[in-house]
């Protein structure tokens, strides 16, 4: 079996709106991968032993190893253009990448902060959410480690009073933009599915969580998440969301077998 026939294989945080954008990716291009699910926290030496650095989403693909989505996103388009995320014209390209860009770096870290905000101060519902779809060992060895842990979350997902409070007032802000950005035919850059809708609605899902998504939170929410949800239910940009994920999120093209089974290394 050579590279090229080697299938991908990701690394990601079944709840994360930045790992969404890769499943997504790989799933739109259909191209069969393997998923590996790792435990917030619990990912670190696993991530930095194949990557040198501590985040996911992490791409082992013919034989080389890609961290962070947007450089995944731009080698799969690079690797397996068709069918095509970004657009032909220069100018539309480069629009579609800015927006991509703007959600990665100003509204996708408010919306994880505000999501682990509603999570933070509960270990048995912070486990329940990290652990979904591992076994219950592992679940409760998460919960009883995570009051030594829960502060280098704290700081890692900003959740501190100023910068929390910053990020509830920004959130209309973010729905504004993307609600001007919507065109005539739906999309935000030209008339079909882009790269900047793919970011925009994975995004948006830390709060959104539509029925496509590919791993749905266990109940009961929060009652801060779904109190957040329901502020922003009845806006344009929300609805665009769902639509968007009800249109274009399609089926998955992971691998599955007893091999593929979430790991808590």
């Amino acid at each position: 079996m050579t590279l090229e026939t080697v299938p991908p294989r990701l690394l990601h945080f079944r709840v994360s709106h930045y790992n969404e954008k890769v499943r997504w990716a790989l799933d739109y291009k259909r191209w069969p991968h393997v998923r590996r699910a790792l435990i917030p926290g619990f990912h670190i030496p696993r991530a930095r032993w194949l990557s040198g650095q501590n985040r996911l989403p992490v791409l082992e693909i013919q034989g080389r190893v890609l961290a962070g989505s947007n450089h995944i996103l731009a080698e799969l388009e690079r690797l397996r253009p068709d069918p095509p995320l970004y657009p032909e014209e220069r100018a539309d390209r480069e629009r579609a990448l800015a927006l991509e860009a703007y959600f990665d770096e100003q509204v996708a870290p408010d919306l994880r902060c505000l999501f682990w905000a509603a999570y933070i101060d509960d270990p048995a519902a912070s486990a329940r959410m990290a652990t979904d779809g591992f076994p219950i060992g592992v679940r409760r060895t998460w919960q009883a480690l995570f009051p030594l842990i829960r502060p280098a979350f704290r700081r890692n997902m900003g959740i501190e009073r100023e910068r929390l409070a910053a990020a509830r007032r920004r959130m209309p802000l973010h729905f504004e933009r993307l609600e001007s950005e919507i065109g005539p035919d739906g999309y935000l850059v030209g008339s079909r599915f882009s790269v900047a809708d793919l970011a925009a609605a994975a995004v948006m899902t830390a709060i959104i969580r539509p029925a496509q998504f590919s791993y749905p939170l266990p109940e009961p929410w929060p009652r801060e998440l779904v109190e957040l949800r329901e502020s922003v239910a009845d806006r344009a940009g929300f609805r665009w969301v769902l639509d968007i994920y009800a249109r274009h999120r399609g089926v998955s093209s992971e691998i599955v077998s007893s091999a593929t089974r979430p790991e808590a290394e």
